[in-house]
């Protein structure tokens, strides 16, 4: 009368009664740990001598007891044959099908007398009990590493020996234990099972709906020293005093690098092993973590959950939606120490902190050039291969990079959502109306460390540097020519396929680029956006403007290094070089 509990045998009921008396006369000399019965100790004892003493035929894995073989065994007959009458998922043990029972009626009978909480497994209250004493009763022989249960003992040894013995079917992938290979099928069927009876929210796993109930109950029992953060549970608290500490206990074998806790690290590997373990089985595309494999599920449903209040946009990430919000806000929380520029995510100001570094550690194989992010090198390695995976429905044109063929849509809409507050102007991305608002403000943030000169932003920087160094990164596959520029090579390439893509609909000409239809439009329309300052005049090219600019102010900002002479302009430059080469670039043909 104790719990209530029922046996087939009275014997059974005779053994379990024990474990309610608080007598446990039987204790292990190694740990310790006490029992109720000297089988409980036996079986105990296998775990410090390693001795097991039962092995599968199938595999050749040993066990501690023959039960355990029994239960093992079933995982290559795939025999399950305790079914749940509630929703009729079956079980290979019977232990497994009560414990699965449990999540329909929601009973926890095991809890705790310390701090209230409670558990469904006597196991779980158990592990439980030593977050409080701090005991870690379970060593490892080899390195001497100790642990609160025997199950995470277990799962230890398998880093030293390297075994997964559990292959999922589907993918070939494999697994150190069959729990982690049971959450990883429900990827492949979308299986999530545990339902939250307040919200009606499914998981794959009990763990996270465990979690979710914490949002609905508001509990946070978990309270950081340091700052007196609140968290639901104590993993995530161990996860942030690591931000305090600076430890990054997980390193990765490959390149070094450490990481704070072990999924971030498991992200991090398949860099290196180019695993893409979630697929789309809309279009076949692969992804390395699952998020990204939503976030893309949704450009397939044209869902859009996340709508802006103050504009009524609507967006497929939770990310650019944040990024979004920062465009009315005017917010900038992420500073820089050495500069004082501030930016709207912390990504960016990551990026920034390597122009003050130097800093390029990202390396592509193929020439050798560096990269302050993975996403740049990413993109650069697409004009190796010359794969341009984003294809463009409406023209047929193809991108290396999808914010790319974004932007390229909006050629085909007219949609100009960012409009220029001083001037009434739009423009097709953020992007574009910052640069922008520095033809009024005048800002030329990034500087040449070399002359001095300064530009309205990084990329321009960027391509001026390789005026001082002579760099040609970017190679013509099919004559060879260098260019300092992709742009360039785009258009290079143009010359050898003869390809005009974008059309002019007033007049028919066709241009190979849409910068250049943009600039023919002005023809008809008779805009001249760029004004100068000094004098009034109006032209219809920014760069026309920069020239004009220098006639002006008298600017020459040029210089030749054989003769000391100073241009306007850089062409202007160019031809008197020729004066000391004697190059004669261009050949009649007779």
């Amino acid at each position: 009368m104790e719990c209530g509990k029922s046996f087939r045998q009275t014997s059974s009921l005779t053994l379990h009664r024990l474990t309610h008396m608080s007598e446990k006369p039987y204790k292990c000399m190694q740990c310790g740990w006490r029992c109720s019965m000297s089988r409980q100790l036996t079986v105990h004892q296998r775990i410090h001598a390693t001795e097991k003493p039962f092995k599968c035929i199938e595999c050749g894995k040993s066990f501690c007891h023959s039960i355990t073989l029994s239960n093992h065994q079933r995982t290559h007959t795939g025999e399950k044959p305790f079914k749940c009458v509630e929703c009729g998922k079956s079980f290979c043990h019977s232990i497994m099908l009560s414990k699965h029972l449990r999540t329909h009626t929601g009973e926890k009978p095991f809890k705790c007398m310390d701090c209230g909480k409670s558990f469904t497994h006597n196991r779980n209250l158990n592990s439980h009990l030593r977050t409080h004493t701090g005991e870690k009763p379970f060593k490892c022989m080899e390195c001497g590493k100790s642990f609160r249960s025997g199950g995470h003992l277990n799962l230890h040894h398998q880093t030293h020996t390297g075994e997964k013995p559990f292959k999922c079917m589907d993918c070939g992938k494999s697994f150190t234990r069959n729990g982690t290979l049971r959450k990883h099928l429900q990827i492949h069927t979308g299986e999530k099972p545990f339902k939250c009876m307040e919200c009606g929210k499914s998981f794959r796993k009990s763990l996270s709906l465990n979690r979710h109930h914490q949002t609905h109950m508001g509990e946070k029992r978990y309270n950081c020293m340091q700052c007196g953060k609140s968290f639901t549970h104590n993993g995530n608290l161990s996860n942030h005093q690591r931000t305090h500490t600076g430890e990054k206990p997980f390193k990765c074998m490959d390149c070094g690098k450490s990481f704070t806790h072990n999924g971030i690290l498991s992200n991090h590997q398949r860099t290196h092993t180019g695993e893409k373990p979630f697929k789309c089985m809309d279009c076949g595309k692969s992804f390395r973590h699952i998020g990204n494999l939503r976030n893309h599920l949704r450009t397939h449903a044209g869902d859009k959950p996340f709508k802006c209040m103050d504009c009524g946009k609507s967006f497929t990430h939770n990310g650019n939606f944040r990024q979004h919000l920062q465009a009315h806000t005017g917010e900038k929380p992420f500073k820089c120490i050495e500069c004082g520029k501030s930016f709207t995510h912390n990504g960016n100001l990551t990026l920034h902190l390597q122009a003050h570094t130097k800093k390029k550690p990202f390396k592509c194989i193929e020439c050798g050039k560096s990269f302050t992010n993975n996403g740049n090198l990413r993109q650069h390695l697409q004009a190796h291969t010359k794969k341009k995976p984003f294809q463009c429905m409406d023209c047929g044109k193809s991108f290396t990079h999808n914010g790319s063929l974004r932007q390229h849509l909006q050629t085909h809409t007219g949609k100009k959502p960012y409009e220029c507050m001083e001037c009434g102007k739009s423009f097709r991305s953020s992007d574009h109306l910052t640069l922008h608002h520095r033809t009024h403000t005048g800002e030329k943030p990034f500087k040449c460390m070399d002359c001095g000169k300064s530009f309205t932003h990084n990329g321009n920087l960027r391509k001026h540097l390789r005026s001082h160094t002579g760099e040609k990164p970017f190679k013509c596959m099919e004559c060879g020519k260098s260019f300092s520029q992709s742009s360039s090579l785009n258009r290079h390439h143009q010359t050898h396929t003869g390809e005009r893509p974008c059309k002019c609909l007033e007049c028919g000409k066709s241009f190979c680029s849409g910068y250049r239809l943009t600039l023919h439009h002005r023809t008809h329309t008779g805009e001249k956006p760029f004004k100068c300052m000094e004098c009034g005049k109006s032209f219809s090219q920014s760069q026309t403007l920069r020239v004009h600019l220098q006639t002006c102010t008298g600017e020459k900002s040029f210089k030749c290094m054989e003769c000391g002479r100073s241009f306007c302009h850089s062409g202007m430059l160019r031809k008197h070089q020729r004066t000391h080469t004697g190059e004669k670039p261009y050949t009649a043909n007779v």
